[in-house]
């Protein structure tokens, strides 16, 4: 039997599927088996309803539908949309970032969503943003890069002075693998060094290197 999914992850294989990936391209980015998601793409040709009809349902819907193969937490996706509140207000300041704010969120939460996850809630919550999100990621294709909204302090142990620092962070979107590190400026060179320095960290080269 396959695993219960939650109904998020549903309308992920129905995009991918949609978008034309084979059963197996699509338990691979989404990190399920091939079996698993043979299993939901024969629930949804006997649902009686077209792919792109199923894709529409929101959530609630999803769950009733396939309610004995899904599992829908009330208080994880709740305490999310609490925590996008403050997101939505703090969208508009300068140096935000979604990284950041998903790192924090993952700090708090019990049992956080998964980077993909966490922008795909937010899209349909807040609809109007969403094109800046990219939702579906293959592994090794891209490394995403930005500097945290908020800076670090270091202080000179020669001097006792106090610098404030930025937090370059990179993640692979796949896995939501994640490097920090602190440096002097967002200016180039220290953007290429930090690159330099991530890279060497992952031990090898995506595709592309993507800027929020």
């Amino acid at each position: 039997m396959a695993n219960k999914l939650d109904p998020m992850d549903l309308k992920q294989i129905l995009t991918l599927h949609l978008d034309g990936y084979s059963n197996r391209k699509i338990g691979s980015v989404l990190g399920i088996s091939r079996n698993t998601v043979n299993t939901y793409m024969q629930l949804f040709a006997g649902s009686g309803y077209s792919f792109k009809e199923l894709l529409g349902f929101d959530t609630a819907t999803l769950s009733e539908l396939f309610s004995s193969h899904t599992t829908l937490d009330a208080a994880r996706h709740n305490e999310l949309m609490l925590y996008f509140e403050g997101v939505n207000k703090a969208r508009n300041h300068p140096g935000f970032t979604f990284l950041y704010h998903y790192q924090q969120y993952v700090e708090l939460a019990a049992e956080p969503y998964s980077y993909t996850q966490f922008l795909e809630h937010y899209r349909r919550k807040y609809p109007k943003e969403k094109g800046s999100m990219k939702l579906q990621h293959i592994a090794g294709e891209e490394m995403f890069v930005d500097f945290a909204g908020k800076k670090l302090q270091i202080i000179d142990k020669h001097t006792g002075e106090v610098i404030a620092v930025e937090v370059f962070v990179a993640i692979l979107p796949c896995s939501q693998y994640t490097y920090i590190q602190a440096c002097r400026s967002q200016k180039r060179e220290d953007m290429i060094s930090c690159c330099t320095a991530a890279l060497r960290f992952y031990g090898g080269s995506p595709k592309a290197i993507v800027s929020d």
